[in-house]
C-alpha cells in the first residue's frame, strides 16, 4: 500500500493536527543561569558561576564550572526543567490550549 493511501499518513499531513513550535533562542536559558546564580545561596559558587557567564560560549563555560559540584548540578537542572515546563505551558495558553495532567491508572474504569 502506497503511504500517501494509509490513514496515519493523511493525519501526519493534517495542518490542523499539528501545531507550529517557534524557537526562541539562548536569551531564556541565559536568563535562567543569571536567576539560579542570584537564587543561590553561596557566595564562592555563586561568584564562580558569574565569571564564565560573558561572551561566547557562556553556557559551556558554565556548565563546566557547575559540573564540579554534583549537588548544584542537579539543583540547576531541576530549576532549569521547571523553568522550561512554566514557559511551554504560558506559550501553550497563548496558544489557546489548556494542558492538563494524565489521569491515573488506578482512576481508570472506575
Amino acid at each position: 500500500m502506497e503511504a500517501a493511501c494509509r490513514p496515519e499518513a493523511a493525519e501526519a499531513d493534517d495542518p490542523e493536527r499539528w501545531l507550529y513550535v517557534p524557537g526562541q533562542g539562548s536569551r531564556a536559558g541565559y536568563r535562567d543561569m543569571e536567576l539560579f546564580i542570584d537564587g543561590l545561596g553561596d557566595a564562592v559558587l555563586a561568584d564562580r558561576l558569574r565569571i564564565p557567564t560573558g561572551g561566547r560560549g557562556a553556557f559551556r563555560r558554565f556548565k563546566d564550572t557547575l559540573a564540579r559540584d554534583e549537588r548544584a548540578w542537579r539543583r540547576y537542572h531541576r530549576f532549569c526543567d521547571e523553568r522550561q515546563r512554566g514557559r511551554a505551558r504560558a506559550w501553550l495558553a497563548e496558544e489557546g490550549y489548556c494542558p492538563s495532567l494524565p489521569v491515573p491508572r488506578w482512576t481508570v474504569g472506575r
